[in-house]
């Protein structure tokens, strides 16, 4: 018994020594042992609504999004929220909302539906659920960001805003984006750089379609095709390449035999929806406006 425990204790000994030993070995002198996962960021009770640097709502769970999906899992928590916002925008009648849907790096190139990308469509998802609450869907504006990872904890931003009053225009205001079936816009995904050859892609095909199925019972109703561009190159210029884009669009509605009035326009660089001094930012304002009216 007695030599048992010598032997038994001499193991744990021996252990004990090998085990920091191989540690150091490998690890420190070899360099092949594995980083230690950090933990990820606890999203939880971090959702807020926003108007300007003031937090009017806050400590809500954020929505969670899986892998390419645009509709969320509601929680009772996120219906509160969201029931919330509906009630401040029903006792604010001036105040409007910006969704910002986010997407993941691994989700760039992505559409759905009509919608270019996921940021999009999720924000859409979101505006639905506000406009059945009661909400005007003209006062809810959409936004679109990507994000440069993976873990996307913080899918939606929300940001109240008051309009500028019609004909109001200062120089720095950004456009509000809307998003809507009849207010589309589409990204200069839809055309090379510095092009007006215009190359649809699925988004623009998917709505397109809609868009002659409607006509053909809506025959009083005329679409208006507005080209829009960054900052980069003299003002003529952008005025130009988008009117150029505007009527590349029309030409391709004309040739899938659309029937009704199509108007074209442009406002070159002078209507941002983003900040130029970006490249992320100067390919949302390289787009074209879809309003049927």
């Amino acid at each position: 018994m007695r030599k048992t425990l010598i032997l038994g204790l001499g193991l744990l000994s021996s252990l004990l020594f090998i085990i920091p030993a191989r540690y150091v070995y490998v690890c420190k002198i070899m360099n092949n042992c594995a980083p230690i996962s950090t933990p990820t960021v606890d999203w939880s009770a971090s959702l807020r609504l926003m108007n300007g640097d003031s937090m009017l709502l806050k400590g809500f769970d954020h929505f969670i999004f899986d892998k390419s999906s645009i509709s969320p899992d509601l929680s009772l928590n996120n219906q509160d929220f969201l029931d919330q916002i509906a009630s401040y925008l029903k006792a604010n009648p001036t105040k409007h909302l910006t969704i910002t849907g986010l997407y993941r790096k691994s989700e760039a190139g992505e559409s759905s539906g009509i919608y270019e990308n996921l940021g999009i469509a999720r924000a859409n998802t979101i505006r639905d659920f506000l406009v059945q609450r009661g909400i005007d869907v003209q006062r809810i504006s959409l936004d679109h960001s990507a994000i440069a990872g993976e873990d996307l904890g913080m899918p939606l931003r929300f940001d109240l805003f008051e309009p500028r009053p019609a004909g109001y225009d200062e120089a720095g205001d950004l456009v509000k984006t809307q998003f809507r079936f009849d207010n589309m816009t589409f990204s200069d995904a839809n055309f090379e750089f510095n092009s007006d050859v215009f190359k649809p892609g699925s988004a623009f095909n998917t709505w397109a379609d809609s868009v002659l199925i409607y006509f053909n019972t809506n025959v009083d109703k005329s679409l208006t095709i507005i080209g829009h561009t960054d900052n980069l190159g003299t003002v003529q210029y952008n005025q130009d390449l988008g009117l150029r884009r505007a009527q590349s669009a029309k030409a391709f509605f004309e040739k899938e035999g659309l029937k009704t009035t199509i108007r074209t326009a442009t406002k070159g660089e002078k209507s941002p929806i983003a900040n130029n001094t970006t490249e992320t930012g100067r390919q949302k304002n390289r787009r074209v406006n879809f309003v049927i009216q």
